[in-house]
């Protein structure tokens, strides 16, 4: 008895190392398999590369704590690559960039040139930031780097992107069934629904994770976020208008609600309702302060204002915008540069145009607008025979940007101030 309990023992320790053993053997077979496919490989060779890479997947998946997965998910890359399922690549190729952050870029990013063509050609650039970013600090687990990596895909569309990418969340939701933030995964995978164009969906994804998670903290961004596609996406307005109404009456505190007043107020813009689309998008700014989703309710009102012919209330709401995003330079920027244009096409007031230019200049010295911006306040000061002024703004803008092709334009103006 004592012999076969020594036995059994024997056999339970040296289990792992027969796995072990049988795991590398069968990832040595797909690298030798491998080794077989051409340079330039045919339809046959390229269906059997994508075999081969369905393969390591399987494998990667039975052996998930193995060192080695992270070799199999880069031989797996290269073989849809291979294989042109740039589809399969690019997520292999996401899942690796993050499972795995040691993992060099220098070898990653010529396998990703190739994965890229896997989206619409719109979103190459995107794809390519999102995959190169830094990588979050704070996803320390598997489960979190594997949901950062959905985070990223649910940017994303394809033609033929999409259905690989949704696999791959549900291969998450079975992989990780108790992971603590499934529900903001459930919000991404609702994300990567609406960006491919299946709407109906999203909008039961959203649902799914604001009703199945009862301490959620997302109910109201998912009930939001329904709205959001009735409104863009369905041109619904009556049941975005009840939404967006549902979101206020349930969670008047929650953050979503100055976006709810924002998301409104564009709705009754886009209806011609602009007494109300003015007191929503004045609701929206109270509420939303300084964020980035501020910006736009300054502008959608300055829009309103600008429809409605109220020519010095738009300048002045363009200008309180510029105020408020004094600190970022495109924002700030922007609003006076729309303000000049308002002066000078709708005001005819050349007061105003010159003031809002001079305070972009002012404020944004160093801007890669501000050749421009001299070149036309030196112009402006002329139509007002402020020659003086526009002699001296010429100056600056020579010799603070001597290369700038506007320069010599700059140049013959002055030569002729001072014939």
């Amino acid at each position: 008895m004592r012999n076969l309990v020594f036995a059994l023992a024997a056999i339970a320790f040296a289990a792992p190392c027969v796995c072990a053993a049988d795991a590398a053997a069968s990832l040595e077979f797909y690298k030798k398999q491998a080794l077989t496919l051409s340079a330039e490989p045919g339809r046959e060779e390229r269906a059997f590369a994508k075999t081969l890479a369905d393969g390591l997947g399987t494998w990667a998946k039975q052996n998930a704590k193995q060192p080695a997965v992270k070799d199999a998910l880069l031989l797996q890359a290269r073989l849809y690559v291979r294989a042109e399922d740039y589809d399969r690549a690019l997520i292999t190729l996401f899942k690796l960039r993050h499972l795995y952050p040691e993992a060099d870029l220098a070898v990653l990013n010529p396998l990703m040139a190739d994965a890229v063509l896997a989206v619409n050609s719109k979103q190459r650039d995107q794809a390519t930031a999102l995959f190169t970013a830094p990588l979050s600090a704070d996803a320390k687990t598997p489960a979190q780097r594997q949901a950062q990596a959905l985070f990223a895909l649910s940017k994303l569309s394809g033609r033929n992107f999409y259905e690989p990418a949704a696999e791959a969340f549900e291969e998450f939701f079975v992989a990780y069934p108790d992971y603590e933030s499934s529900d903001l995964v459930e919000l991404w995978y609702g994300d990567l629904h609406r960006v491919n164009g299946n709407y109906l969906a999203a909008i039961s994804q959203y649902k799914k994770a604001g009703e199945l998670y009862p301490k959620t903290p997302y109910r109201a961004a998912s009930l939001r976020l329904i709205g959001d596609i009735y409104a863009d996406n369905l041109k619904d307005t009556a049941n975005a208008m009840g939404t967006y109404t549902q979101v206020l009456r349930e969670f008047p505190g929650s953050s979503e609600t100055g976006i709810v007043y924002k998301h409104m107020a564009i709705l009754d813009e886009n209806n011609k309702q602009y007494d109300s689309a003015l007191i929503n998008y004045d609701k929206a700014i109270e509420l939303l302060g300084s964020a980035p989703a501020a910006y736009e309710a300054y502008q959608g009102k300055a829009d309103v204002y600008t429809k409605t012919k109220n020519y010095d209330a738009a300048y002045n709401t363009l200008h309180q915008m510029s105020n408020v995003f004094s600190a970022s330079e495109s924002y700030s920027m922007d609003a006076l540069l729309k303000a000049a244009e308002l002066a000078r096409k709708k005001m005819r007031d050349q007061n105003k145009y010159i003031q809002s230019l001079e305070k972009a200049l002012l404020s944004h010295p160093q801007s890669p607008k501000a050749p421009q911006l001299m070149y036309d306040l030196g112009r402006a000061y002329e139509q007002q025979n402020r020659d003086a002024q526009a002699a001296e703004m010429y100056r600056k803008l020579i010799i603070s940007h001597p290369t700038d092709k506007i320069a010599s334009s700059a140049q013959s103006r002055l030569s002729r101030l001072e014939k």
